[in-house]
């Protein structure tokens, strides 16, 4: 569980964006270096360098468009639990994990409460849930 957010600790320092940073910065300097003391050679290791740091940069930004879809997910369904059950079952709602949030999505608005009920009175894991949805309800919107 992580530390509690207070105001000396809120502030966000995305290390997986500064680790991708200084892949990207070393890999630009070492085709550099490599490009000037070798001129009109092929360069492989610039070159891989440069394509490793494209790469951090595709892996870190799939994971923030990741999160910052299931904290759509979990707003999306925080109303939509509200709309179905009432205030109760946002609180419910809020003592899921996220995982488990994003599966109970899938379940039609007829099933979504009892399998809310289930999942946190049977401690169902995600992919319960979803075996559980008889009614499938299509996610066609997530990247």
């Amino acid at each position: 569980m992580p530390e509690p957010q207070t105001y000396a600790n809120h502030a966000h320092r995305p290390t997986l964006f500064n680790a991708g940073a200084l892949a990207w910065f070393g890999a630009v300097i070492a085709f550099a270096v490599a490009a000037f003391a070798y001129p009109g050679v092929f360069l492989p290791l610039g070159t891989l360098l440069v394509l490793v740091a494209v790469g951090c940069a595709l892996a870190i930004g799939r994971v923030y468009i990741t999160r910052l879809q299931d904290r759509i997910i979990k707003l999306e369904m925080r109303e939509r639990c509200r709309s179905l059950v009432g205030p109760q079952a946002v609180a419910d709602l809020q003592r899921l994990e996220t995982p488990h949030i994003v599966a109970l999505r899938f379940a039609s608005d007829a099933e979504m409460p009892g399998l809310l009920r289930r999942a946190i009175d049977e401690g169902l894991a995600p992919d319960a849930i979803k075996r559980a949805i008889v009614s499938w309800r299509p996610d066609d919107d997530r990247t």
